[in-house]
């Protein structure tokens, strides 16, 4: 015969198990995501002055978040659009026909998807991946972003030749330097076939624009210019 006392144990342990079961977890927030088979120019449009970008539903997601679209040959602030509740986006910005723009998700917290790089094909009746020549053997890690926890924060990223030729670098720069990030090195740069060279990229305080794109390029008979966003989470 159990005895009262080993049942009201029983009884407590039930009721704790029970507690566990049903206390509330947090969920995760969402990872921004884009689908770059999802987005077209949308239609006609003046092709000389403004490009249009038209995410179809599904495109980008989670629905509370924002697309943001970068023109990479210009100086102008990013442009942001909210996203629709079907993952959809509409978004006409200042551009030309041979202008690469960059498009990314930013959700709610401030994380960003991978980004997606793009030029109007001529004729404007699609999109075109940005140009990248040297996308076999010319190598950077990371590829596409580096992220900052807050001002102090320090970021590498490595440049890498596996080409079977010597590469020559402009010096890295930045698309619009008003945001307060820093670089190492400054100026142009060597890779013989096999080597790398790391760029150490560092945020003082934020004040004001929190994201830039810092460009690696190489210069000489094959242009080949890599963009990566620079952002500080909030």
């Amino acid at each position: 015969m159990i005895s009262g006392r080993v049942v009201l144990r029983l009884l407590a342990a039930s009721f704790a198990l029970g507690a566990c079961l049903v206390s509330p977890q947090p969920t995760p927030p969402e990872e921004p995501t884009l689908f770059a088979d999802l987005i077209s120019p949308g239609g006609p449009m003046d092709m000389s002055e403004t490009v249009r970008f038209k995410g179809e539903p599904g495109a980008a997601a989670p629905p509370e978040s924002n697309v943001v679209v970068t023109n990479l040959d210009t100086a102008d602030p990013p442009f942001v659009a909210k996203v629709a509740a079907d993952g959809s986006f509409d978004l006409t910005v200042p551009g030309a026909e041979m202008h690469e723009f960059r498009v990314e998700i930013v959700g709610p917290g401030g994380g960003r998807s991978n980004p997606v790089d793009l030029v109007l094909s001529p004729g404007g009746a699609t999109f075109q991946p940005g140009p990248r020549p040297l996308s076999d053997c010319l190598v950077i890690e990371p590829a596409l972003s580096l992220s900052f926890p807050g001002a102090g924060a320090t970021e590498n990223l490595v440049v890498r030749n596996e080409c079977p030729d010597e590469l020559s670098f402009l010096a890295p720069r930045l698309r619009r330097g008003t945001a307060t990030f820093g670089f190492t090195p400054t100026e142009p740069f060597l890779l013989a076939p096999g080597g790398a060279e790391t760029i150490t990229v560092d945020v003082d305080t934020p004040a004001g624009e929190r994201v830039d794109v810092l460009f690696v390029e190489t210069t000489g008979a094959v242009r080949d210019r890599r963009p990566l966003t620079l952002f500080v989470i909030p």
